[in-house]
């Protein structure tokens, strides 16, 4: 009888396993490693008896199995005969997950090492330990790594708005002194004058946007005295809609709001929670030039906290962008100051409250959450 490759190489690590294993000869200790003899389809040959406490299957049954019903499939080959990625006739070393008895997950460290007769490749010994406390010890350590990340960073940040805070209290104090005088006379000139007012309006207008920059700078440098009390949240959103809604038509944009309560109470400044959501609501009308629709929700959260979510349909915010939004004095706005979003952002921390940004090519939503008072 002719055998054919696949056929003469199963025989061949038969009697290598008989040889080795069945007679208490082998490199590997059946009572102390876990490992098992795969051949060229991927069908289990032998597994010691190490196998039996880790897997929770009994030898019998590992005998009857392939790697596909042991290793978890997103880590075999379309074949399912080896590992994916890697070459079966190398010595070889690689972490994989198994699907234990009871169903669970178990991470698991693979060594392969190939099993050749003269020159044919016969199949391996595929060497298993259990790493669930490595992996944990792995990802405890890369958590811990992501958090002295983030508080460099914070701390990088904390130093920017220390230095812009410094800048601000500067450059208000040298601004505004000229401004103010230049105001007085250019009121005494509305009152002589009887020209063209218009020229006098404009100029008017421009040094009163002087003047809220100022604000916010002062802000950002010495944040003003607040007064906390307790500010129904609903009748200020109200408030700020009122407000924001003839500049929201002069655009043709459509404000739809949906408010989950009508009785909710917040602890914070009233002028403040509402220069916050002036900012945002003013930052959505202009990310639409053509229009839109801008929608206001608001809900509670379970954990006392309420959310109010701002969204609008412009263009979105690049993600290398999104992640420098609120920094000291960066603006991706023409005439922008990079003011407005860093103090609401400050005024949101010291209402204790959180703030995130979603933004994608549709459009972008930003959610402002806050604690309830307790007495509602």
């Amino acid at each position: 009888m002719v055998m054919h490759g696949t056929d003469r190489k199963s025989v061949l690590l038969k009697v290598y396993r008989d040889t080795n294993m069945d007679k208490d000869f082998s490199i590997l200790s059946k009572n102390r490693d876990a490992f098992i003899l795969v051949d060229l389809e991927g069908k289990i040959e032998y597994a010691s008896h190490a196998c039996e406490p880790l897997l929770g299957y009994s030898r019998d049954t590992l005998h009857q199995i392939a790697l596909n019903k042991l290793f978890v499939l997103d880590f075999l080959t379309q074949e399912q005969t080896f590992f994916k990625g890697r070459e079966q006739e190398k010595l070889d070393n690689f972490d994989a997950q198994v699907q234990v008895i009871d169903g669970s997950i178990l991470d698991v460290n693979v060594t392969s090492i190939p099993i050749f007769f003269e020159q044919d490749y016969l199949g391996a010994y595929l060497v298993i330990k259990d790493i669930t406390s490595i992996k944990q010890k792995r990802l405890t350590m890369e958590r811990e790594k992501e958090y002295h990340t983030l508080i460099n960073n914070l701390s990088r940040l904390s130093e920017k708005q220390a230095t812009a805070g410094q800048l601000a209290a500067g450059i208000a104090h040298e601004i505004r002194n000229p401004i103010t005088a230049i105001k007085g006379f250019l009121q005494l000139l509305m009152g002589e004058n009887t020209g063209n007012r218009i020229y006098f309006e404009i100029i008017n207008s421009e040094i009163d946007r002087i003047e809220e920059i100022l604000k916010e700078l002062m802000v950002l440098a010495k944040p003003t005295k607040q007064k906390y009390e307790r500010v129904n949240l609903h009748s200020l959103l109200e408030q700020v809609i009122t407000l924001m809604a003839s500049q929201a038509l002069l655009n043709n944009i459509q404000i739809e709001t949906q408010f989950d309560f009508t009785n909710t109470w917040i602890i914070g400044d009233n002028n403040q929670l509402k220069q916050v959501f002036i900012n945002y609501i003013k930052n959505a009308i202009e990310a639409m030039p053509e229009g839109g629709i801008l929608g206001i929700n608001a809900s509670p959260l379970v954990g006392d906290q309420v959310r109010v979510s701002i969204t609008d349909q412009g263009s979105g915010i690049p993600e290398d962008i999104l992640n420098q939004i609120g920094q000291p004095f960066f603006t991706t706005k023409e005439n922008g100051t990079g003011l407005g979003l860093l103090v609401s952002r400050q005024i949101i921390k010291e209402h204790k409250g959180d703030l995130l940004i979603e933004s994608s090519r549709n459009g972008t939503t930003i959610h402002v959450e806050f604690p309830l008072s307790s007495e509602q």
